[in-house]
């Protein structure tokens, strides 16, 4: 699965020639809401009747927010048609199959075509790119 991981995000990145999950949401026509959610809910990516949404918690920092949507956009293409809750205690420090893919992709399209820094450890790395160290391991 790492390589269609891999895949899927070069072709869409090929395709719309951006990175930022927020404008390729847009231009996916995925919905992206900025939500009062409950504590421990980062977000939320569901379909219905082929519309589709990603619900972001508005309590969080821009990078997470950014984080959320990019997991979410890989369970929109990595698993058409389900919906998946990104909960923080099931998911960063517990995740299942589905959930790694998701964090894999968000990964790999927040760090598409960079290069570790010489002497960089990947805690740095990530940082530079805003990825929560909580993934460090879990894909």
């Amino acid at each position: 699965m790492s390589n269609d991981v891999q895949q899927e995000v070069k072709n869409l990145v090929k395709k719309h020639k951006i990175t930022n999950p927020f404008e390729l949401a847009q231009r996916m026509n995925i919905n992206v809401w900025f939500l009062d959610l409950p504590d421990g809910v980062r977000g939320y990516y569901y379909r219905v009747l082929n519309r589709r949404y990603i619900a972001i918690n508005k309590n969080y920092p821009y990078e997470i927010q950014r984080f959320v949507c990019a997991h979410e956009l890989g369970h929109d293409r990595l698993h058409p048609g389900m919906g998946y809750y990104f909960i923080e205690d099931n998911t960063l420090f517990n995740p299942g199959k589905l959930e790694r893919q998701a964090n894999h992709f968000a990964v790999m399209l927040l760090t598409h075509n960079a290069e570790m820094i010489e002497g960089e450890t990947i805690e740095q790395f990530y940082a530079r790119h805003g990825i929560p160290k909580e993934i460090i391991g879990k894909i």
